[in-house]
């Protein structure tokens, strides 16, 4: 591809040094400073999406230009963008793909800020994780689309150079060594590196870890794989990054040695998640400011606050569903709102149950239509987000923080798991359902819906019908412009039994050939689900 032939000039390029640059190219090393004169061209030029979104947070001002360009030399596809109202309009957008790398070229009617525009191709390069500081101002480091100077509302920075009092600050900001044992890998990119497009099956064997850094096309190369085998001296920066990315890894370093353990799918799937669970919450960007802060005693986000929303009108399920929220483990901030239909609950028995975790208890008439239920209950929620849970299912441990992890690394309003196994109690039997989980759209189950509290509301809040709750807030977050993600679903049980669901098709919808991957005699679950019946 020829990068630079139809630029308009003078033109100015950024990132990877061109062999030879045409009349009216100005290229422009890290460190120096930009000349000062107009630019009808300002271009990026990178390897890839993740050295696009490590340069961009370290852009110099860059002023204005009526073209701006975005040259990838490795890409699974041209970037693209959301214009910004503050914008001039778009007047051309030209994006190709070439040669195993990419190019997007954005003509504005008028000059547009070149650094801006910048910024948002690459945010708009994997997921929608959000991005900017997390509460904790970061310069001089390499971290992924991440503005740099200190601010008044983050007393907080981590330089190399000699620290000087700030003007914004009025003290000196805190400076923080790297630790060398705890930085060694991270932080990875858990936009680009994260477990969207994981695969159940697979098309070949396994394969040796290859070389380089990870990158989300190293990701989709090994999507097809059985396993990835790591051996001594392995990079781990690479190997991290593919546990993001929920690649089945195996070698002497993990549980798993032998590639044969995962010729089993479930096993291999259940591998994958762990990797994935323990990656994420290592080396991703959003766990590695949490470390910085707390060496730093600074603040810094965490994940979200969390109102599980527990609707019953069985009394004789209350204890059961009591203890699925009580075994919830990996959550800094737990409430429950039990919303009893029909009866009240002993309180008692709910402090017994749960122990010291928040609850507020909501009594109802029984003649409330269900989706008045569950409004009420998310009124009363005082979480960030809410998740409903169901009184009958099963829920392993790490249901909720795997909830927020997928809500995290995926960026979706709504997040959920697949009613992918099942226990048909009548006969005493559990299936696998078929169908791909780490995916955007598709069905989650309804005792699995994790939304955003504020969310919840902008789009009207649960209906007021009796039937079909779940589908509906669905259909009204879709309509909304709202992003639905599907991570796995091993660590959770649909319970069916022959009476009391909302949703009832039969049993023989749970067991059609073209469904069903697995089937057992008993009450069989992943291992995740850790149960103890």
């Amino acid at each position: 591809m020829t990068v630079f032939a139809e630029l308009a000039t003078p033109a100015l390029v950024l990132g990877t040094e061109p062999e030879q640059l045409p009349e009216g190219v100005t290229y422009l090393a890290p460190g120096d400073e930009v000349p000062e004169q107009p630019w009808a061209t300002v271009a990026l030029v990178v390897a890839d999406e993740t050295e696009l979104r490590l340069a961009v947070s370290h852009l110099p001002p860059l002023g204005r230009a009526k073209h701006v360009m975005c040259s990838l030399a490795s890409a699974l596809g041209p970037v693209t963008t959301v214009l910004r109202p503050e914008w001039p309009p778009l007047a051309g957008l030209h994006a190709e793909t070439a040669d195993g790398g990419a190019r997007t070229l954005l003509t504005f009617k008028r000059p547009a800020p070149a650094a801006a525009v910048l910024v948002e191709l690459a945010r708009h390069t994997g997921t929608r994780v959000v991005t900017g500081n997390h509460g904790l101002v970061v310069d001089g480091l390499p971290v992924a689309v991440d503005p740099t100077p200190v601010t008044d509302e983050v007393p907080a920075s981590v330089t190399t150079a000699p620290v000087e009092p700030s003007e914004v600050l009025g003290h000196p900001p805190v400076r923080v060594e790297p630790d060398a044992d705890a930085d060694a890998v991270g932080p990875l990119d858990e936009a680009l590196l994260n477990p969207v497009g994981f695969r159940r099956d697979w098309d070949r064997g396994p394969v040796p870890l290859p070389s380089g850094a990870p990158t989300p096309a190293m990701v989709a190369s090994l999507r097809d794989a059985h396993t990835v085998v790591v051996g001594p001296g392995a990079d781990p920066r690479t190997v991290a990054g593919l546990a993001m990315a929920g690649v089945p890894l195996v070698g002497d370093r993990f549980d798993v040695a032998d590639p044969a353990q995962l010729d089993d799918p479930m096993r291999r799937e259940e591998h994958s998640v762990r990797l994935r669970r323990a990656a994420l919450r290592e080396h991703s960007q959003l766990a590695w400011r949490q470390r910085l802060a707390a060496r730093s005693r600074l603040r810094a986000a965490t994940y979200p606050s969390v109102s599980v929303l527990l609707p019953t009108r069985r009394p004789e399920q209350l204890a059961f569903a009591l203890d699925q929220v009580a075994r919830q483990r990996g959550v800094d901030e737990l409430e429950l709102v039990l919303a009893t239909h029909g009866f009240e609950a002993d309180p008692g028995l709910v402090r017994e149950r749960l122990g010291a975790r928040p609850v507020t208890l909501l009594p109802m008439p029984a003649e409330t239509v269900f989706g008045d239920v569950l409004r009420a209950a998310s009124d009363a929620a005082g979480g960030d987000v809410v998740l409903k849970m169901d009184d009958d299912d099963w829920y392993g441990p790490e249901v909720v923080a795997d909830l927020l992890l997928a809500r995290h690394y995926s960026g979706a309003e709504l997040v959920g798991m697949p009613a992918e196994m099942v226990y048909l109690e009548p006969i005493r039997t559990t299936v696998r359902r078929r169908g791909a989980s780490e995916v955007f759209g598709g069905v989650v189950a309804g005792g699995t819906m994790m939304i955003d509290r504020a969310v919840l509301r902008e789009i009207g809040g649960f209906r007021s019908v009796p039937r079909h709750v779940d589908a509906r807030l669905i259909e009204d977050l879709r309509d909304a412009g709202g992003g639905v993600y599907r991570t796995h679903g091993l660590g959770y049980v649909l319970r069916r039994t022959v009476q009391g669901h909302t949703w009832d098709p039969g049993l023989g919808y749970f067991l059609t050939r073209q469904a069903v991957s697995g089937q057992w005699r008993g009450f069989r679950p992943s291992t995740l689900l850790e149960a103890d019946r």
